[in-house]
């Protein structure tokens, strides 16, 4: 029995000798960052202004991948089931890894994923062109409400924080519309651009650019102040609909990824994010950079998830 133990003791001290060692090393090439949605998108504008500078912290350049499909779900399931040791990462969120999988079943979740740190997050605004007849978000659910079904809404992915958004004003304002979806904020963004839809709902880090130049009206934001940048924008809850809803990014790795390569991984992260130049680049897309670390974005999402699970109580009715 003794000798068990001390086989046993002994087997535990390789595998955590031999995770120091890897950590130590880590990384020895460039890391892969998967996003799981299409080119132009808020994750893609992000994900490049902060590995430009990745060298510099992390010591190995980081290599952007777009992966879009499924809502987010392909990708997701891809790094799911990448090897665990730290050079293949997600640029995941709300959308693909917790309202789809707290929903649906689908993509992963906080069980499949471990997370390495949040990057920021953003509210969203309800967008239509400038030539709509409605100019005011309680405009827009009147003409909605005398046309039913007849308005084309386009989404970054189904259950993503778009789609959520859009189904809880629907749901609070009792309006009906046409769903197209698209594989990423990028393409819904040049699907309302192009006439093709009446209403996206976007962060600022792709939109703010379409709205200044005069081609994008906002009607509301989804956040609990209104934006400094569009200070004339009122908030939903203004608008009189009882909605928060942010999007927000966050750095994950398979499920089994050592910790100490997590923990190395976020304090490189972190320096990105605290980088002049990376936060030169964000700001110039109207956006922050709003970092959290693994413990702190790991008990925030997994609440998020069992909300979320909840959501889907009534929107699956």
């Amino acid at each position: 029995m003794k000798k068990r133990s001390l086989l046993l003791s002994l087997f535990l001290l390789s595998l955590f000798c031999v995770h120091s060692v890897q950590a130590q090393e880590f990384p020895t090439k460039p890391v892969l960052l998967i996003i799981p949605f299409g080119p132009g998108g808020a994750s893609d504008l992000t994900a490049r202004a902060l590995v430009s500078v990745a060298p510099d912290h992390l010591g190995q350049p980081i290599v952007i991948q777009l992966k879009p499909g499924g809502g987010g779900a392909i990708a997701s399931e891809m790094v799911a089931k990448a090897a665990p040791d730290g050079y293949t990462l997600l640029m995941g969120g709300p959308g693909p890894n917790t309202t789809l999988p707290a929903i649906e079943g689908r993509s992963k979740g906080p069980d499949d994923l471990v997370a390495v740190c949040r990057i920021n997050y953003a509210p969203m605004f309800v967008l239509v062109p400038t030539h709509a007849p409605y100019k005011t978000f309680k405009e827009l659910i009147q003409y909605a409400k005398a046309h039913p079904n007849q308005l084309k809404f386009g989404h970054a992915g189904v259950w993503g924080g778009p789609d959520l958004c859009w189904k809880q004003i629907m749901h609070q304002t009792g309006i009906t519309t046409k769903v197209v979806p698209y594989d990423g904020g990028g393409e819904a963004l040049l699907g309302i651009l192009g006439g093709h839809i009446d209403i996206v709902v976007l962060a600022p880090t792709q939109t703010l650019p379409h709205i200044k130049a005069g081609k994008l009206r906002p009607l509301a934001v989804s956040d609990t102040r209104r934006d400094p940048d569009l200070p004339d924008v009122p908030t939903l809850k203004e608008e009189g609909v009882n909605i928060v809803n942010l999007l927000w990014k966050g750095i994950m790795a398979p499920k089994g990824t050592p910790r100490p390569i997590i923990e190395k991984l976020a304090l490189a992260f972190k320096k990105m994010t605290e980088d002049r130049s990376a936060i030169a680049m964000i700001k110039k897309l109207g956006d922050d950079f709003h970092y959290l670390g693994s413990e702190e974005i790991t008990k925030y999402w997994r609440e998020e998830f069992e909300t979320h699970k909840e959501l889907g109580k009534i929107f699956k009715k």
